[in-house]
């Protein structure tokens, strides 16, 4: 599934996001523009650079929508 928004024009191809969801049921986000960079949060709540990060990493695990 990929997410975006419904307003396309205002985004362009790195706002685009694959999710994918983990065994242990959190969600993992990566870069439909670049594969294998992933959304990660530091402890403190910062960003950390998709090429740091791993989906076996927890700053890359979300909690799923329901």
């Amino acid at each position: 599934m990929l997410l975006f928004s419904l307003q396309q024009s205002h985004y362009n191809n790195e706002c685009k996001f694959k999710e994918t969801l983990l065994a242990n049921n959190y969600n993992a986000y990566e870069s439909a523009a670049h594969p294998v960079m992933y959304i990660g949060l530091s402890k403190t709540g910062r960003t950390k650079k998709g090429n740091r990060v791993t989906p076996a990493m927890t700053v890359t695990h979300f909690l799923p929508r329901i």
